[in-house]
């Protein structure tokens, strides 16, 4: 099966554009990828994202609850650093 990041779901919460924290604003799909990387706590394994929107550092996280998917939505992104969030909200991605 394959979907776009931006239709994939965790608890039915929308996966993409991530959770940012620490902003003022509503970021959501805004900026340019920066960074990924896949960390984990003792209750959950996300990704960890990193972007620019014009000089304005955003940092979110998003995960899914299959570790298998998720593995395969950090493949995907991380192919896309320096690329629009809202291409990379367009991207197939196979699960």
């Amino acid at each position: 099966m394959t979907m776009r990041v931006r239709e994939l779901k965790w608890k039915q919460l929308p996966v993409w554009p991530p959770q940012w924290a620490m902003t003022d604003e509503e970021a959501g799909e805004a900026g340019v990828l920066m960074k990924v990387k896949i960390r984990k706590d003792r209750l959950l394994e996300y990704i960890y994202i990193e972007a620019d929107d014009g000089g304005h550092k955003l940092r979110g996280i998003t995960t899914l609850g299959n570790p298998r998917h998720l593995k395969s939505l950090y493949h995907t992104i991380s192919q896309h650093i320096g690329k629009p969030l809202t291409e990379i909200g367009d991207l197939e991605i196979r699960l």
